[in-house]
């Protein structure tokens, strides 16, 4: 059985490896703002466009809706400590998730267009009612979001001939960090952000209901019910389930590979769901588990992390101009050596210091105290 403290060690530890993983996918963006419009221009000779390739089945959107899972998951480990110590749940956590939807716009409109924490606490407001209902409620809704969603992805997967996704020129972008222009180079990341992801969009609330909050959901149920715990508990089943998740989803994701990236989507989802059944029985395992400690220190410090690296990427591809000029194996090196200082300093940090500086703020708002 995998009482609490247990748990919240492999939810750490699956955050922690899922930042490492979107640092891979959101960095592509940032070098290179149309990067998924045209890779075969991009990258037009074999090796690289192999490693894209693998960036793209190994990575792309199989870490987003692990982050959206864990994120239901803290929803429910904290709607149940607050009941337990007697408080009203509402209010604190309004508060929080109206604070998230700040820090996200913020670092929406000034460092990264591709922010995911305002999205996140958008649906969070949704989702607060599923708290106080019976578990099969949510998994329920789940469920049906996830199928209208998988369905009309791949029907448009099959039925449509477009193969690009809607982007602005990065004309602006390219003039301004030739300039050095931090106002101009923050307009356009400004611009992206309005037009790409903000809530103020109906279409992105709805795509996000439709494509997030299942999962999201999907955390509270699985949290509710002590998921974790059976996925151990029937190991057998659970390797199975994995082998079966992992292929299908890799699969999936290499039929996306010629143009029909709305497929990336389902089969990302899918291998999402083969990693998370393996890290949980991975992390029930000591000898695995020591292996994995370490990223229990970045999963401690999603929220910081999350931010920090938008800023080194901010700082190393707009700042310093290496903005579209780096091979793909230059950038995937250099993406390895930030996770592997990011986890050393995560480490470090939390030698001195028992909680993040932006989950130092957050939780002040939170709780006001």
């Amino acid at each position: 059985m995998i009482y609490m403290k247990e748990r919240i060690v492999s939810i750490d530890i699956i955050r922690g490896i899922s930042l490492v993983g979107i640092l891979f996918m959101n960095a592509l963006g940032f070098h290179y703002a149309n990067v998924y419009n045209s890779p075969a221009e991009i990258y037009p000779d074999t090796l690289s466009k192999w490693i894209y390739h693998i960036n793209v089945v190994i990575i792309h959107n199989s870490f987003y809706p692990i982050f959206a899972f864990l994120f239901g998951i803290g929803m429910a480990i904290m709607y149940k400590n607050i009941i337990q110590r007697g408080q009203n749940p509402s209010p604190i956590l309004l508060r929080r998730f109206l604070a998230m939807m700040v820090f996200g716009l913020l670092h929406g409109f000034l460092l990264f267009y591709g922010d995911i924490l305002q999205t996140y606490a958008t649906l969070a407001l949704l989702c607060i009612p599923f708290l106080f209902m019976r578990p099969v409620v949510s998994l329920i809704v789940a469920i049906i979001q996830f199928s209208l969603t998988a369905f009309s992805v791949l029907m448009i997967a099959l039925l449509s001939d477009s193969q690009s996704l809607a982007f602005t020129s990065d004309a602006l972008l390219t003039k301004a960090i030739s300039h050095s222009d931090i106002a101009g180079i923050v307009s356009w990341n400004a611009q992206q952000f309005m037009n790409l992801a903000t809530p103020l969009s109906v279409f992105n609330i709805i795509s996000g209901v439709l494509m997030i909050m299942p999962f999201i959901l999907f955390g509270m149920w699985c949290f509710r019910t002590d998921v974790f715990s059976q996925l151990v508990i029937h190991k057998k089943a659970t390797l199975l389930s994995i082998a079966v998740t992992a292929i299908s989803g890799i699969t999936i994701k290499i039929l996306a590979l010629d143009g029909r990236y709305e497929l990336v989507y389902v089969g990302g989802t899918i291998l999402a769901a083969a990693y998370v059944m393996t890290l949980v029985l991975l992390c029930s395992q000591s000898s695995s588990l020591k292996v994995l400690m370490p990223f229990q220190a970045l999963g401690k410090l999603a929220f910081s992390v999350y931010i920090f690296q938008s800023v080194i990427l901010f700082l190393i591809f707009y700042l310093f101009k290496f903005y579209n000029s780096l091979h793909i194996i230059t950038l995937h090196l250099l993406l390895t050596a930030i996770a592997l200082v990011l986890l050393w300093l995560s480490n470090l940090y939390l030698k001195y210091y028992r909680t993040g500086p932006l989950e130092w703020l957050w939780r002040k708002i939170t709780y006001l105290r």
